[in-house]
């Protein structure tokens, strides 16, 4: 058995408020695994849950992720997963609880665009790790600004000395509106302190709301503009990684 609140703290951490529908949750030896990227290629992640019970085990393309969370809000308490397979491929995801269950119609595999493949092997030259108070300041801050979906994030030093990274919400244009705040880093050597990165913070938000229930998270970014997120739920054995790609100059 899993808990409705958990299988939906998992679908969120890859739906991200509807930003991804369709992914592939490959099952095996009670272990869930997820690649999930967005439709506009701008954001590839992946996520593993090490207790995942499963009545019977394989791969499942999820085409509509909206339609299966309307199903869920049907289940309450503790939930029983199944799959029926036809000619090797799973073809229907059946969930129940106590009283009631729904039968939801798995899509072809290749139906499933391909998710891209990220070089891990960069110099991550900036370093941070955010406590979890700091994902809801990140939130209100996204939150804060109308009309702009703007964060930029600047490796730099505060007022004695100490490296930070500084969030700026809102337009470059001297006189828009704009918040900022400041978490503590670690640089490494020959760290472009200049270098203003733009990236989307309506992704990033959705990113931080899904895994608020995370103690913290580690976060590194590279001089060319890739932003990896690392989040870990111990007590719900879930482990997310995110790869954000920076906005064009604007």
């Amino acid at each position: 058995m899993i808990s409705k609140n958990k299988l939906q703290s998992i679908i969120s951490k890859y739906h991200l408020g509807g930003k991804v529908e369709s992914v592939k949750w490959k099952v095996e030896n009670g272990k869930l695994h997820i690649d999930f990227m967005a439709p506009t290629k701008d954001m590839i992640g992946r996520l593993s849950c090490s207790d995942f019970p499963m009545t019977n085990e394989g791969q499942m393309a999820i085409f509509n992720t909206t339609q299966l969370n309307r199903l869920l809000n049907v289940l309450t308490g503790d939930l029983i997963l199944d799959a029926t397979k036809t000619h090797k491929v799973l073809t229907k995801l059946t969930i129940q609880d106590s009283k009631s269950s729904f039968d939801y119609s798995l899509a072809d595999p290749l139906m499933i665009a391909k998710v891209g493949e990220v070089n891990e092997d960069l110099e991550w030259k900036v370093k941070s790790t955010l406590e979890n108070d700091e994902f809801t300041t990140f939130i209100r801050a996204a939150s804060a600004i109308q009309g702009s979906e703007i964060v930029t994030l600047n490796a730099t030093r505060d007022t004695i000395g100490s490296p930070i990274i500084k969030f700026v919400f809102g337009e470059r244009m001297e006189f828009s509106n704009k918040v900022e705040f400041h978490v503590e880093a670690n640089f490494s050597e020959n760290v472009r302190e200049d270098n203003k990165i733009p990236f989307n913070s309506e992704m990033l938000k959705e990113i931080f709301n899904a895994n608020k229930s995370s103690d913290e998270c580690h976060m590194s970014f590279s001089d060319d503009g890739l932003l990896r997120l690392k989040f870990a739920s111990i007590e719900d054995n879930i482990e997310t990684t995110y790869f954000v790609v920076r906005k064009a100059d604007y």
